[in-house]
Parts: structure tokens; sequence; C-alpha cells
């Protein structure tokens, strides 16, 4: 981890961006505009937002179709059980029934 580069900590994105393909996977991924405040890279997107469009990139990167990627941004959602639980009938619908 260099201490200098605001984005050397994120663990999930080195170990995909190390990762090679696994047919069949799927990914639903959320956030939530109010999720966090912080801003580590001065870029105007919240960490935790930004850390998930990074992440959807790596999985493009390694080969994976927009259609095995879900990506739910919630607007005013929080990382909470309330957003979770507006948004667990779309995953549901996502998961099980397409």
């Amino acid at each position: 981890m260099n201490p200098n580069e605001p984005d050397s900590h994120r663990i999930m994105h080195d170990i995909l961006h190390r990762s090679l393909k696994r047919e069949g996977l799927q990914f639903w991924l959320q956030t939530g505009t109010k999720d966090e405040e912080e801003d580590r890279n001065k870029n105007g997107v919240i960490d935790s937002i930004d850390d998930t469009l990074d992440i959807i990139d790596e999985l493009k990167r390694l080969g994976y179709s927009e259609t095995a990627i879900r990506y739910v941004e919630v607007e005013n959602g929080y990382h909470n059980p309330e957003t979770w639980a507006g948004v667990l009938p779309d995953f549901l619908t996502w998961a099980f029934w397409k």
C-alpha cells in the first residue's frame, strides 16, 4: 500500500485485478447516494459509489458481460436495512426469475 495514493488500499479491486474470469458467475452490486460522505480521491463521487463503479470496470475487464452485472444505485439511499429492503424485490427478481 502506498500511503500517498488514495486508492492503494482497495483490497477487492486488487484481488479482481489478479483474477481470471469464472464462467457462470453473475454480480449484484448496490450503493446508496447517501451511503457515506467520504471522497478520498476528491473526484466528487463518494467512495462507496466510486469503488463499486471501479469494481464493475474490473469485472468487465475480466470479460464479464453487461448482463452478468447488475448495479443499482439508490437515490438518497443509505447503508442500512431500510434501503436494502426497498431494493430486495428487485434483487429477488434478478436472482431467481430472469
